[in-house]
């Protein structure tokens, strides 16, 4: 086997590492009671004038952050407002676009009937229709 396996020195770290790390008892106190490692030692000023001065400002901030909920909820409430007029014009758009059909169904049936008792063919409406459209269109569009 090899002699270094059988060295009593086996389960102890290599020195070079454990002079990289070094030992923790070399931490100074003030390292050691900082609540972070980012922490340089920062002191923080407790004072009235300091406190009040942090309290002014958080009092501003909300009062600010009040005035932009509010209005918010001020837009929120005209939006809501103009989508139940939007959905109201939908619905009487749609009812007028139901009766529009019911119309045009009506009509095109009263054509049919009138077309099968004036013994004239389909092809014949058909034909007149188109050359009426025609000559709308020809007065249109001059």
């Amino acid at each position: 086997m090899n002699s270094n396996l059988t060295n009593d020195n086996l389960y102890q770290r290599d020195a070079s590492r454990t002079q990289l790390f070094g030992p923790r008892s070399s931490m100074r106190n003030s390292e050691l009671d900082r609540a972070s490692p980012y922490d340089k030692g920062a002191h923080f000023d407790y004072s009235e004038s300091r406190l009040s001065q942090l309290e002014s400002q958080s009092e501003e901030h909300i009062g600010s952050m009040t005035q932009k909920v509010k209005a918010l909820k001020a837009l929120s409430m005209k939006m809501g407002d103009e989508i139940r007029g939007s959905n109201h014009t939908l619905n009487s758009l749609g009812d007028t676009f139901e009766n529009t059909s019911k119309k045009l169904k009506n009509t095109f049936g009263s054509m049919m009937e009138m077309a099968k008792r004036s013994r004239i063919s389909i092809k014949t409406w058909l034909l007149i229709f188109f050359l009426v459209a025609i000559l709308f269109f020809w007065v249109w569009i001059t």
